[in-house]
């Protein structure tokens, strides 16, 4: 059943290239990997969603796909299959990127998707120049050598390096373009356009489907309004520029610099050196584990823990976005989704935090309640915060698992309505955490972040000094009284922690400390 050769079978006999139904083609793959085992009970709704996706694909789209299935042979598993099927759709390109450091997939399935990261680009050089030039003039007006050949192809645009050569200076800029792949913008606004489709489907049949009531439709028209910047390279630029402005100081991150030569389906920008930040096998765990650390620091911490009105976050950190340079710096890709946290929304993620390390339910209700609409009742959102509460009672540590985990069940059981960039975020805690672990399997985020947060606290503290008690404005979000108020409960948080860690090494059960 999972193997996909009926699947192939199937394909390999239609000769007219087209097909009504993507059902057939659904039964013949086993389909389940695509869906954790922690969701199984979505599982139908998810394939189902596929399914209509695919059907309203236009009919030249179609017929590449169905070349390619073809083309897998009878022995090609699913995870091939989902790869070919992601090529052509733009909109499944991202999401598959998104999903391929998600440790609850199949290992075999997350490496397929993993290729997806970086392709090897499908166009030639003579093309390319064609298309740049018609986009910014003669390469030789602008003191321009094109590279032999493309470095890579992503989901929307293709990547060309370039020397600039600045007037004959003895050492040449060396930078990329990348720029859009034709036809891409109307090819992309067709799947978002179906996407949105699809939400409508799933607020309809949710009874149906046993899925919870949160308004699919209006979350994915969020999504779809961020995936939309994927093809507006001016607005990437805008970002790119904000980004070296936010990061400048921090020596362990490079963002590239934009060049003036620039348009709205091309970038021109420094090259940035490197391999795939994942790629570290090699490397000594000391340096992994600083590795994952300075990672954690720089795409969570750093706009959690800003001073700005509305801190910027890289909302597409998968890894074939994030690079380790030869310098052993980050370098941070591909700025065109962006999503900010305004300093109510990280106040709020902030009282969470401090109202799980002092074991205080009201306190994170009241967070909660404030970042989303609990339109399941306030008593349901109280419900599931005490039932949240029972591990870190028992000793676990109250991290970035744990509020995302709740605040995936605050959304599906009290139907917590969050903004699109708390949307964003929480995946984007959720594709970092995967990435961290392909760096380094034993690092983890709360060990950084919590070295992070003291390095923030420790830089406030002169202000903090002669600060009025209830004043907020710090990177930390979190006022002296408050701050007071942590550090009197640490002596409990301590034994509670070191409580769990004494059961769980000697196999015993949960140990709750009473709060």
């Amino acid at each position: 059943m999972g193997d996909g050769r009926n699947g192939a079978r199937l394909i390999l006999v239609r000769t007219d290239w087209k097909m009504t139904d993507w059902t057939d083609f659904s039964d013949a793959l086993d389909l389940g990997p695509l869906v954790p085992a922690a969701f199984a009970r979505y599982r139908q709704a998810v394939i189902d969603g596929m399914m209509v996706f695919l059907d309203r694909l236009p009919e030249e789209q179609t017929a590449a796909i169905l070349f390619d299935q073809a083309m897998l042979g009878e022995d090609a598993g699913i995870g091939q299959r989902l790869v070919a099927i992601a090529r052509h759709c733009p909109a499944l390109h991202k999401l598959a990127q998104v999903l391929a450091r998600d440790r609850r997939l199949p290992a075999d399935l997350r490496r397929h998707l993993q290729t997806l990261e970086t392709l090897p680009a499908s166009h030639d050089t003579p093309w390319l120049r064609g298309e740049i030039e018609r986009e910014i003039g003669p390469l030789a007006a602008l003191d321009v050598t094109l590279g032999a050949a493309p470095l890579a192809e992503a989901s929307v645009a293709i990547v060309v390096p370039f020397l600039w050569h600045q007037g004959g200076r003895a050492r040449p800029r060396r930078g990329v373009f990348k720029l859009l792949k034709p036809g891409i913008e109307a090819v992309l606004e067709r799947e978002l356009v179906v996407l949105q489709e699809i939400g409508g489907v799933l607020d309809a049949r949710c009874q149906d489907y046993g899925l919870p009531s949160i308004a699919y439709e209006d979350s994915f028209a969020q999504v779809r309004d961020l995936l939309r910047g994927e093809v507006h390279l001016d607005l990437e630029q805008r970002h790119m520029v904000e980004a070296r402005a936010v990061y400048e100081g921090l020596d362990t991150v490079q963002v590239p610099e934009v060049f003036a030569f620039s348009t709205p389906r091309l970038t021109a920008m420094e090259r940035i050196d490197g391999g795939k930040i994942t790629d570290v096998a090699d490397l000594p765990g000391s340096r992994r584990r600083r590795l994952a650390a300075d990672i954690v620091a720089a795409l969570i911490a750093r706009p959690i823990w800003s001073e700005a009105d509305a801190s910027l976050f890289h909302a597409d950190p998968h890894a074939g976005n994030l690079m380790l340079t030869p310098t052993g710096r980050i370098g941070l890709l591909d700025w065109s989704l962006v999503g900010r946290l305004d300093k109510h929304e990280r106040v709020c993620l902030t009282q969470i935090l401090i109202g799980a390390l002092t074991i205080d339910p009201e306190r994170i209700a009241a967070g909660i309640a404030d970042l989303g609409r609990p339109e399941g009742g306030i008593e349901t959102l109280r419900a599931i915060v005490e039932a949240s509460l029972g591990p870190v009672r028992a000793g676990t540590w109250p991290g970035l698992a744990w509020l995302t985990d709740l605040m995936d069940a605050t959304a599906t059981r009290a139907s917590v309505r969050y903004g699109a960039n708390l949307i964003v975020f929480r995946k984007v805690l959720q594709t970092l955490q995967g990435v961290v672990a392909d760096v380094c399997e034993e690092a983890g985020t709360d060990a950084a972040m919590a070295e992070a947060f003291v390095g923030h606290l420790a830089r406030e503290w002169p202000a903090r000094l002669v600060a009025r008690p209830f004043r907020r404005d710090f990177a930390t979000h979190m006022s002296n009284a408050e701050l007071t108020h942590l550090l009197a409960s640490a002596p409990l948080m301590a034994a509670r922690m070191w409580s769990g860690w004494a059961a769980r090494t000697a196999g015993l059960g949960p140990v709750a400390l009473s709060d």
